[in-house]
C-alpha cells in the first residue's frame, strides 16, 4: 500500500474516532492534514502526466510526509497510534537529496 493511501486511510479513521467537533484546534488540525493529503495526490497526478524520476520522488515525500503527520495527529486526537506498514522504509534523506541535487544542480 502506498503512504498517500495509507494516509488517506488513517485520516478517515480519525475523523470517524473524532466524529464531529466545533473545537477550533481539531477543526484547523484536520484541514491541514486534508490539504497535505491533497498536495501529495496532485504531486502524483502530476507524475502521471508529466513523468520524471524528480516528479516521482517529489510525490513521494509529500506522501510520507502527509502519512507522518496523520500519525502524528492520529495519536494526538485519539491517544491511539496505528502501526505504519513499510512504506517508511526507504530514508527520507535520500528523496531530499534527488529534488535537492536536481533543483539545485540540474543533476538527476
Amino acid at each position: 500500500m502506498t503512504a498517500l493511501n495509507q494516509a488517506r486511510q488513517l485520516l478517515e479513521s480519525t475523523r470517524r474516532f473524532v466524529q464531529a467537533s466545533d473545537d477550533p484546534y481539531v477543526i484547523s488540525r484536520f484541514g491541514d492534514l486534508q490539504i497535505r493529503v491533497d498536495v501529495a495526490a496532485a504531486l502524483f497526478e502530476r507524475v502521471e502526466t508529466h513523468p520524471s524520476p524528480v516528479a516521482l520522488t517529489e510525490a513521494q515525500i509529500a506522501a510520507a510526509e502527509a502519512l507522518i503527520a496523520v500519525s502524528n495527529a492520529e495519536f494526538e486526537l485519539t491517544g491511539q497510534r496505528t502501526a505504519l506498514t513499510s512504506s517508511l522504509e526507504d530514508p527520507l534523506r535520500h528523496k531530499y537529496q534527488v529534488v535537492g541535487n536536481y533543483h539545485l544542480n540540474g543533476v538527476l
